[in-house]
C-alpha cells in the first residue's frame, strides 16, 4: 500500500483533507472534512489516515509506503498497532517506509481536550463523569457524521440536530466531521474491528487543536480482547501532537448506565439504536436490548420509558435474530443476578441460539458448550448424535454415573409427549400418535418466533414418560435424546423408512429400538417394561459411545 502526501481544499464550509491511496493495486481517495472555521488547525498532514491504512497493511498483508514523514511517536505506534494485529488475528506485520520528522510538530493548543462523542453508553458515561469532576475536563465534543449506513440523509440531519442540542444543554462546542473512511474500511473487514482506526482517525485531522483525544472503551478488562477499539490498542494510535486516551476501561457496561443514570437528562437522549432507520431507539434490536437490560438491572425503568419506543419484555430477547451479539453484551449478561433469573434465561437462550442456530435444544441443551466444556470447538453446522459422520456429546465422568443411575419414573403424568420444531413431519407424528396412542402432549415450536422458554419445555419432559420426536436427516438425533435422558425420559425418534433403515445401518442392533418407522405407531405406545428398556438402551449408547473428556482421563489417571 501507498499513502500519497495529502492536500487540503476549501469547500463552502467545509475543508478538505483529501489524500491518494493505492491499495491491492488500486487507486483510492480517502477523505475528512472539518468546519472551515477550523481550517487553521487541520495540516496537510498524512497522519489521520495512517492507523486504518496500517490495520488494512496487516490485513492484507502488504508492506506500507508513506510519502511523508512523521513522528518517532506514531511510527512506534504504527508498529505495535501492527504487533497486535498479529497476536489478535494472525495478520501480518508490515514492513513501513517512511521517513522519520526530526522536529515534530508542538503538543496541542494548552488544555484542549476531545471526546469522540455518539450519544452512546460509553461516550456519555464518560461525559457525566468530565461534568461531575470524576474525569479530566472535556473542552470539546467530535462528532462524525454519516458513518451509520443504514440511516437515511434526511434522518442522519435530524440526529445530528438531537446531538448538538446535548452538546448546548451542556455548554460544550460539538465539532462535526465527516469521512469516507468506513466506507473504505468497509471493503475489507467489518465495523467491530476497523471501528476504533476509523474514529480515531478522522478525529486526528483536529491533532494540532487536542493535546487529548478520549475514546470511550466498550469492554471492561474480564472482556477484552481482539476487538477494534481496546484500551491496549487505541493509546497506539498517539501522534506528536495528541495523546490518545481509552477512557474508564475498568468500568462494565451496567456500571457505566449506572453513571449515565445519574443524569435523566442526558440518559433520555440516548442514542443507542443503528438497525433501523429511527431517530430514537427502537427497543427491539440487539443493541437496545442489552442497553435496556442495564437500566432494569439497576432499577431504572424510568429512563427505559423515556429513551425507548418500546417498553422492555424479556421475551424480545429470544425473538432477537440478525448479527452476532456485540462484544459489550458478554459484561451485561454476566452481571444478571439470582434476582432476575427470567431476564438471565432470556439472554442466555438467545447466546444459545446464535451459537447454535437451529442446533439448540428446546429444553436448553448448549451443545456448543458441552463441547467447549470438554475442551474442543463445535462449529454450528456439525450434526450433533450418532451416523452420518455426526458428533457424539462429550460427557464428564460424574455425568455418565448420573445417567446410570436413573430409570423411568412410571408415575408420571403424561405418557408421551412431542416437543419439536414445526415441519410437516412433526405435524403429522403429532396427529397420528395422537389418533393412536393414549392421550400425550404435543408441543411445537414455530420455527419463526422464539417459542416457550426452555425452563417450559424441561418441566414437560420431567413431567413426561417418554419423548418422541420427527427426524429426516440421517442421524439419530444426539441433542433430543441427550435431553430426554437427562430428564428420566425414555426417546423414541421417528422417521420416514428410507432414511430408518440407513441409520440403523450405522447403528449397533441393541440400539435399533431407539428408532421407528412412521407405520410402527399403529403398534401401540411401549408398555412400561418396553420403556424402561429404551432408556435404558438409550443411556447405554449415550455412555459408552461419548468422548473421553480431560477430567476423565485425570480421573483414570490417578486411581
Amino acid at each position: 500500500m501507498r499513502v500519497s502526501e495529502p492536500s487540503l481544499s476549501l469547500d463552502q464550509d467545509q475543508v478538505r483533507l483529501s489524500c491518494g491511496v493505492v491499495i491491492s493495486g488500486e487507486e483510492r481517495s480517502w477523505q475528512i472534512s472539518a468546519p472551515s472555521e477550523l481550517v487553521r488547525f487541520v495540516a496537510p498532514s498524512v497522519v489521520p489516515f495512517l492507523p486504518l491504512a496500517t490495520m488494512l497493511c496487516s490485513f492484507l498483508g502488504e508492506d506500507l509506503q508513506i510519502d511523508q514523514a512523521i513522528s518517532t511517536a506514531q511510527l512506534d505506534g504504527l508498529r505495535s498497532a501492527a504487533e497486535l494485529f498479529a497476536e489478535w488475528w494472525g495478520w501480518s506485520v508490515p514492513n513501513i517506509q517512511v521517513a522519520v520528522d526530526p522536529a515534530p510538530v508542538p503538543t496541542g493548543e494548552h488544555g484542549q481536550s476531545g471526546l469522540l462523542f455518539t450519544r452512546g453508553i460509553d461516550s456519555t458515561a464518560s461525559l457525566v463523569a468530565a461534568l461531575d469532576g470524576s474525569a479530566p475536563a472535556v473542552t470539546q465534543l467530535i462528532g462524525i457524521d454519516g458513518l451509520e449506513p443504514n440511516h437515511s440523509p434526511q434522518l442522519a440531519a435530524q440526529i445530528w440536530a438531537d446531538t448538538q442540542a446535548v452538546a448546548d444543554s451542556v455548554g460544550l462546542p460539538l465539532i462535526r466531521l465527516r469521512t469516507n473512511l468506513r466506507d473504505e474500511a468497509d471493503r475489507f473487514l467489518p465495523w467491530g474491528q476497523t471501528h476504533g482506526a476509523v474514529l480515531l482517525g478522522t478525529a486526528l485531522v483536529l491533532g494540532p487543536m487536542l493535546e487529548r483525544l478520549s475514546i470511550s472503551q466498550s469492554v471492561d478488562p474480564a472482556h477484552d480482547g481482539p476487538h477494534g477499539s481496546s484500551a491496549r490498542l487505541d493509546p497506539m494510535w498517539s501522534t506528536a501532537t495528541t495523546q490518545v486516551v481509552a477512557v474508564h476501561p475498568e468500568l462494565g457496561r451496567v456500571q457505566k448506565a449506572a453513571v449515565v443514570a445519574t443524569r435523566p437528562d442526558l440518559a433520555v437522549a440516548l442514542k443507542v439504536c443503528w438497525e433501523g432507520d429511527t431517530r430514537r431507539n427502537c427497543g427491539r434490536c440487539l443493541k437496545c436490548l442489552h442497553t435496556m437490560t442495564c437500566f432494569e438491572l439497576l432499577g431504572a425503568g424510568d429512563l427505559v420509558e423515556s429513551a425507548f419506543d418500546e417498553p422492555f419484555n424479556p421475551e424480545a430477547i429470544r425473538q432477537l435474530g440478525g448479527p452476532s451479539p456485540a462484544v459489550a453484551l458478554g459484561q451485561v449478561v454476566d452481571a444478571i443476578g439470582e434476582d432476575h433469573v427470567v431476564l438471565r434465561q432470556a439472554w442466555e437462550d438467545y447466546l444459545s441460539r446464535i451459537a447454535n442456530g437451529e442446533r439448540r435444544g428446546l429444553a436448553g441443551l448448549d451443545p456448543a458448550a458441552r463441547f467447549a466444556t470438554a475442551g474442543v470447538p463445535l462449529s454450528p453446522q456439525e450434526l450433533v448424535g450418532w451416523g452420518s459422520n455426526a458428533r457424539k456429546i462429550p460427557l464428564p465422568l460424574e455425568q455418565r454415573h448420573a445417567l446410570c443411575a436413573l430409570s423411568v419414573d412410571m408415575k408420571r403424568p403424561i405418557d408421551w409427549c412431542l416437543a419439536d420444531r414445526k415441519g410437516s413431519g412433526s405435524v403429522e407424528l403429532a396427529a397420528e400418535l395422537t389418533d393412536h396412542w393414549l392421550p400425550g402432549a404435543v408441543l411445537i415450536v414455530d420455527a419463526e418466533i422464539s417459542g416457550v422458554p426452555p425452563g417450559a419445555v424441561s418441566r414437560l419432559l420431567s413431567a413426561s414418560k417418554l419423548r418422541c420426536w420427527f427426524s429426516e436427516d440421517a442421524i439419530l438425533d444426539g441433542i433430543r435424546l441427550a435431553e430426554a435422558i437427562e430428564h428420566g425420559c425414555a426417546p423414541i425418534q421417528f422417521m420416514p423408512e428410507e432414511q430408518l433403515q440407513l441409520v440403523r445401518s450405522e447403528l449397533p442392533a441393541w440400539a435399533w429400538p431407539l428408532l421407528r418407522g412412521m407405520q410402527q405407531i399403529e403398534q401401540g405406545i411401549p408398555t412400561d417394561e418396553e420403556l424402561q428398556q429404551i432408556f435404558r438402551t438409550a443411556v447405554q449408547l449415550a455412555v459408552l459411545s461419548a468422548p473421553v473428556t480431560s477430567d476423565y482421563l485425570a480421573k483414570t489417571a490417578a486411581s
